[in-house]
């Protein structure tokens, strides 16, 4: 009993201290590369065409001080990608370190790795949220767009299993999709999908910043179709005010006036810090070396003298979309997506 209450109340004092940041527009949302080595041969990243040494990426030391370092800025969103992050044989120790740390550990992942067993020990190390990636209702067509045959089928065991393993209903799972220029039909029907098995649902816009990639943007306009799904199924917990700029971007090819470097930042697998990730080639600091509030400085100077409208996606998204107005209904939303069920 006691275990339960001390973990409530870490809870309650986390939350606490994210909601005061995003009341007053400070860091809310780190993406951690923990690693870029993957098993797909995804057509939409670029990451699996080089070689990644494990031995070169973060220590479990190393995630500990960035932890340490980045509750200076606040209790933080801290997403674990990658590459797939669930690779590393560690994952559970990041998991616990970043939540010992203050932060709130998410994690999005392919799903491959998942059996009975990870689900039960991701979850119950305290991995707050996690998203399985599936982009297609189809699955030979998402099997073709991974690179590797059983791919759909991997991720839609992953999220069963996730979802049956839950500690507590505040532990949320969500099916993601990356939406492009071939799968708005697909969204419904991945919608109902997700009902079927539990969980919620969740897109992102596509960024072909990202390496060499081919420009898979969508090519009609595709708001008005999004914000009726999100009003007729429950279950479609992305933000209203992100997805309604989703004709904005597709049409000038990203939002202006980005924020990244202010509300977000991103730190690849050697601690190296960026704006976010489409930015890894413009590093401005390193984290295990620079001092949080240094960090901050340079990632603020930054933000104002390279201005960037090349994506919308969720990460970015999320972050900016916390700060618009109504701010009432993104609370609310947000509120929706994270509460238990």
């Amino acid at each position: 009993m006691l275990t339960a209450l001390k973990r409530e109340l870490s809870y309650s004092y986390r939350g606490s201290r994210l909601v005061y940041g995003f009341l007053r527009g400070r860091f809310v949302h780190v993406n951690l590369q923990v690693t870029y080595r993957c098993n797909f041969h995804c057509q939409i990243c670029d990451f699996w065409k080089e070689h990644h040494d494990p031995a070169q990426e973060l220590t479990l030391d190393d995630i500990r001080t960035i932890g340490r370092k980045l509750n200076e800025l606040g209790s933080l969103i801290v997403t674990l990608a990658g590459g797939e992050p669930l690779i590393r044989e560690d994952r559970c120790e990041i998991i616990r370190v970043l939540n010992e740390c203050g932060h709130f550990p998410i994690l999005i992942t392919n799903g491959w790795f998942v059996d009975d067993a990870v689900a039960k020990e991701i979850l119950n190390a305290g991995l707050q949220e996690i998203s399985v990636s599936v982009d297609y209702a189809d699955p030979r067509k998402h099997d073709a767009q991974r690179g590797c045959p059983g791919a759909w089928d991997h991720a839609i065991n992953a999220l069963r299993l996730l979802h049956r393993n839950r500690p507590h209903r505040r532990n949320r799972v969500h099916m993601i999709s990356v939406l492009m220029d071939d799968n708005l039909d697909e969204i419904e029907p991945l919608i109902k999908l997700s009902r079927e098995i539990g969980v919620t649902y969740m897109v992102t816009l596509y960024s072909w910043n990202r390496g060499a990639k081919a420009h898979r943007m969508p090519t009609e306009k595709v708001a008005h179709r999004l914000l009726e799904l999100k009003r007729r199924y429950p279950e479609f917990v992305t933000l209203t005010s992100y997805l309604e700029r989703f004709d904005t971007a597709i049409e000038q090819g990203g939002i202006g006036n980005c924020q990244t470097g202010r509300l977000l930042m991103n730190i690849d697998s050697h601690g190296v810090v960026s704006r976010c990730i489409d930015n890894r080639d413009l590093p401005v600091a390193n984290i295990l070396t620079d001092g949080a509030r240094e960090v901050a400085g340079k990632l603020a100077r930054a933000q104002a003298e390279h201005g960037c409208s090349q994506c919308w996606t969720s990460c970015r998204g999320f972050a900016e979309s916390m700060q618009q107005s109504p701010r009432l209904r993104q609370f609310r939303e947000f509120f929706t997506s994270v509460k238990p069920r």
